[in-house]
């Protein structure tokens, strides 16, 4: 039986994200190959390819009440693993900064640097849409409000509201996500002209991306691994938090179609990289959030895998 273009698409996406990630992987036994080049190419990511994928794909979204679901998900997911963790860290006697390192780090998906690849090659342009709503109003909104309160208690045992203003402004993607609200609700259509540009740009994000995860993915065996806490924040991120919002979804709301199929799927993303780049840098165990990247990314691509096969999408 022929698949179809569709799903040749599909694997063409896929064949295309994970060579992009394994090509990282051998980037980084080439010696001539510059040891930061993953800061440039996240910088590209952030101030041009994501801005151009909210631009191009957001306004285009027809309003409707469905929208809510993808954007309250990472929320949901974000309350949940905090609750998780605290309970779980009193049990086992974790230290505060572990405690710290997974809620911030197994508390957010990697919604766009991952989830947009992985979503476009199930979905296709639909599902970048609705994932561009997890992302920007639901994931990097969590990290610069919630995600920056919490790590402020973590490290320091209180909560600080002053610097989340800036953090939120100083986002590029977050501006576009402003700009692009602004034309969605005026119901101003951009022009093929800028539309194709656009869309160039944003065909950057998945090879950029996951070449740039592949060059940040290290060797988990080495040195000393706390492998509990490891455990119980990737259970939490790739099966807990996605069975969380498919049975408040699917059976408790009743819900169906794509909103739904794209915020069970992104729930159920590897852990976001901004985040742990956080926790290593404001030492909440660095070596545990440096894990949770290195094991959960490629984990996740085969449990993405498993959710999208599980429910039948």
């Amino acid at each position: 039986m022929n698949p179809g273009p569709i799903a040749h698409d599909r694997m063409s996406a896929l064949i295309l994200v994970i060579g992009c990630m394994l090509l990282g992987v051998f980037f980084q036994h080439i010696p001539q190959f510059p040891k930061d080049a993953s800061k440039g190419l996240n910088a590209f990511l952030i101030y041009v390819s994501i801005p151009a994928i909210t631009l191009r794909y957001l306004p285009a979204l027809e309003v409707s009440w469905d929208l809510l679901f993808p954007v309250a998900m990472p929320w949901i997911v974000f309350g949940w693993s905090l609750v998780l963790f605290v309970v779980l860290g009193k049990w086992r006697g974790w230290s505060r900064q572990t405690v710290g390192c997974l809620v911030l780090v197994a508390g957010l998906g990697n919604t766009s640097f991952v989830g947009f690849p992985l979503i476009e090659a199930f979905f296709g342009k639909e599902g970048l849409q609705i994932a561009v709503l997890c992302d920007q109003p639901g994931s990097f909104l969590v990290l610069s409000t919630l995600g920056i309160l919490a790590m402020s208690y973590f490290l320091t045992g209180s909560w600080s509201l002053s610097v989340i203003g800036s953090e939120i402004l100083r986002f590029p993607p977050f501006l576009a996500f402003l700009v692009a609200l602004v034309l969605l609700l005026s119901g101003f259509s951009l022009g093929e002209w800028l539309t194709r540009p656009l869309e160039m740009l944003g065909a950057t994000l998945t090879p950029i991306a996951m070449v740039s995860i592949g060059l940040q993915l290290k060797n988990p065996f080495r040195g000393k691994a706390d492998w509990e806490a490891l455990s119980w924040g990737l259970f939490s991120k790739l099966l807990l938090a996605p069975a969380l919002i498919s049975v408040l979804y699917l059976f408790v709301f009743n819900l169906r179609g794509m909103p739904v199929n794209v915020s069970i799927l992104e729930a159920a993303m590897g852990p976001m990289v901004t985040p742990s780049i956080i926790a290593m840098e404001k030492n909440l165990n660095p070596p545990l959030a440096s894990l949770l990247i290195a094991v959960g990314i490629p984990v996740s691509l085969a449990t993405v895998f498993a959710w999208h096969w599980a429910l039948g999408m």
